[in-house]
């Protein structure tokens, strides 16, 4: 008999497929999915969901307030200057009745 076969006849629940653990705070609640990224995605430095929370409230807090900049910040682009705009208008007004034609 070999070493594998007796092992699995002394501990059958060994070779048992386990389900994934879901990860919950100390009250029993599952985190939700992108809190689990959160902690999952630091290295270890947040541990808990609170934590990750407030992680993810000022990750967002930030991204609003570059997009405020930026949408108000503007394109840079202006009006041309009024000299510009009236260079094609023609000086003198057309004649009451006068048709315009290409």
């Amino acid at each position: 008999m070999n070493l594998l076969s007796q092992y699995n006849k002394d501990h059958p629940e060994a070779f048992q497929e386990q389900k994934a653990v879901p990860m919950t705070d100390e009250y029993g609640r599952e985190y939700t999915t992108m809190v689990r990224w959160v902690i999952r995605l630091s290295g270890g430095r947040i541990r808990d969901g609170r934590t990750a929370t407030y992680t993810l409230m000022a990750v967002a807090a930030i991204i609003f307030i570059i997009s405020l900049f930026l949408f108000f910040r503007g394109g840079g682009a202006s009006l041309p200057p009024a000299r510009e705009i009236l260079r094609d208008t023609p000086t003198s007004g057309l004649r009451p009745g006068a048709e315009i034609t290409p």
